[in-house]
């Protein structure tokens, strides 16, 4: 279940986005030639309004490797993109300072000591989570995962997912889709965060299906084409009520 990422332009129209993303992209990669922030903008807002379109979440990453302007990483980071990509050990300062929550993918496998990024974009990765697709091809992402808080609720849902046959597992926690992708399991990782950002954020991680709607699982999967009607799902959204569910609509 690794993902692939597409790059992207903003002299692509609608249709040629909306068929990447029919194609099951779980990213969009792009950088801002020659500081045209109103194009970059176009582009940002193009992807997501055509991926609510297709109810696919979508993580828009801006590449900012060869930015000259100082303001190329503030744009990105002000104006909805998921994830910033760079190669520069001084962009790494400055987005921390800007943002100490913010995403960080690093290019290259020269990352200084006392640098903490989110993830890694080199070649050749044995296990990567996703890899690039286009021009770029080749280019793979591997997440630098931490252990998750509770390794003994981990196990015992691990164990529960592993003996019920089931489709996939529902979550809302963002750490827990990010360590059950980490732990490689067999079944999809469908994560319904209460907060939507998350959502196109967390598209990028191996076997992670991010989905928008409300609380109806069984609606937002089946209308996302995850799931269908019948399926058997583990429901893990509330870790304190754990169970296996059938999908129906009601």
């Amino acid at each position: 279940m690794q993902k692939y990422i597409a790059v992207v332009n903003p002299r692509m129209d609608d249709d040629e986005i909306s068929q990447l993303i029919a194609k099951d992209i779980a990213g969009a990669l792009f950088s801002i030639s020659h500081e045209n922030y109103a194009l970059a903008s176009k582009l940002i807002q193009q992807v997501k309004k055509l991926s609510k379109q297709h109810n696919r979440p979508v993580s828009i990453m801006q590449d900012v490797s060869d930015m000259t302007d100082p303001l190329n990483l503030e744009f990105g980071m002000k104006n909805g993109a998921d994830w910033i990509v760079t190669d520069k050990h001084d962009h790494l300062k400055m987005a921390r300072g800007l943002n100490k929550l913010a995403n960080v993918i690093y290019k290259g496998r020269d990352l200084p000591k006392g640098f903490r990024v989110d993830s890694v974009m080199a070649d050749n990765f044995l296990d990567p989570d996703a890899e690039v697709m286009g021009k770029n091809s080749g280019h793979q992402i591997k997440h630098l995962i931490t252990e998750h808080g509770d390794q003994k609720i981990l196990d015992v849902l691990m164990h529960v997912v592993g003996q019920a046959h089931t489709v996939g597992i529902a979550v809302s926690d963002l750490d827990l889709a990010k360590a059950l992708s980490f732990r490689r399991v067999k079944n999809k990782i469908f994560f319904m965060p209460q907060d939507p950002k998350l959502a196109s954020r967390a598209a990028i991680y191996w076997g992670v299906y991010p989905v928008w709607g409300g609380k109806n699982l069984a609606a937002a999967l089946i209308d996302s084409k995850l799931a269908h009607k019948k399926d058997r799902i583990v429901d893990a959204r509330d870790m304190k009520h754990v169970s296996i569910n059938l999908l129906q609509l009601s």
